[in-house]
């Protein structure tokens, strides 16, 4: 395989990160999210903060995300992204982490790992109410977020993680319309 060629998505399989998945082979480029994966989230998952799924490629793990429940604070929000309805807090899934093997970046498992967590959100979008997916990007990565349709909160400027957001409830509408 190529350094630029794409995986074949419909190969990548998504789990739940057990006890016998083996971690060692597994490294990103940034060592805090080396760290949680290799030493934390599976304490976090046993204390039901939040669930990593790892992706299987042929025997490997190729990228992690971890999902956990949160909420967007209206106020937080600017005017034109701001709901009618009149809740202080709108319901959202949480993407804590994410990443992907460091020899296997730009080959759209990241998309992949977003559209897995896009997917596990309108499932709770239709089960329990989920509106929004949020997370704390990193500065060199607010820009791929951008490009998937994620939007910044405004006012973070001394954040060093600022928070994004996407409304699913938009998205699926654009995706039912380009069907």
């Amino acid at each position: 395989m190529s350094p630029s060629e794409k995986i074949d998505r419909a190969k990548i399989v998504p789990t739940i990160l057990t006890e016998k998945h083996d971690l060692s082979g597994f490294s990103c480029t940034n060592e805090d999210i080396n760290d949680f994966i290799h030493n934390e989230a599976r304490d976090f998952q046993n204390e039901r903060l939040g669930i990593s799924y790892v992706c299987m490629y042929a025997d490997r793990i190729v990228g992690f995300v971890t999902l956990s429940m949160a909420d967007l604070k209206k106020e937080r929000m600017g005017s034109e992204d701001k709901l009618q309805i009149g809740k202080e807090n709108y319901p959202a899934l949480q993407i804590g982490q994410l990443a992907t093997c460091k020899d296997l970046e730009s080959r759209g498992i990241g998309t992949f790992l977003c559209d897995f967590s896009l997917g596990m959100a309108y499932k709770l979008f239709e089960k329990v109410g989920c509106r929004f997916l949020v997370l704390n990007a990193k500065e060199d990565v607010i820009g791929v977020y951008e490009q998937y349709g994620f939007k910044l909160l405004p006012d973070q400027k001394k954040r060093r993680e600022p928070v994004m957001f996407l409304n699913i409830f938009s998205k699926k509408q654009t995706e039912t319309l380009k069907d």
